[in-house]
């Protein structure tokens, strides 16, 4: 393989789904002559590389760029971390609270199977433990 690598022959199999900006980086990073491959700072240009990275990790124009777009209100989030997690243990306090809609025993009320097992309305399921299927 590396043989292969050495002197660019090499192939992405058809198998594999590589974006078309990845395969061209790839191809741009295994160039037989050194002096003609990819340098390290236009990878880190590169559109495949950029696309989801972090702006902490992004370097010069391509991060200025990206902070820039960021700043428009509807790119970045609207909450503090304290108003995300007082949502989130409020919705946890919202679905802890059992509510019963229907007497269905599979909508609404509990999920304990054994109350659903000694439920009136459910009296021809076969709990005799007994695994049976058609042949």
């Amino acid at each position: 393989m590396i043989a292969h690598l050495r002197t660019s022959k090499y192939a992405i199999s058809d198998i594999l789904r590589v974006a078309k900006d990845c395969k061209h980086l790839l191809s741009r990073i295994f160039v037989a002559d050194p002096s003609k491959r990819i340098t390290i700072s236009e990878m880190k240009k590169h559109p495949w590389f950029v696309k989801n990275l972090a702006i902490e990790y992004m370097e010069g124009e391509v991060a200025s760029v990206q902070r820039n777009i960021g700043e428009d209100e509807d790119d970045y989030a609207s909450q503090t971390m304290d108003e995300t997690l007082a949502i989130i243990q409020e919705a946890r306090t919202i679905s802890a609270r059992p509510t019963k809609i229907f007497d269905d025993p599979f909508v609404g009320g509990s999920l304990d199977l054994d109350e659903i097992d000694t439920n009136e309305d459910v009296d021809d399921i076969d709990t005799s433990g007994d695994f049976v299927c058609a042949m």
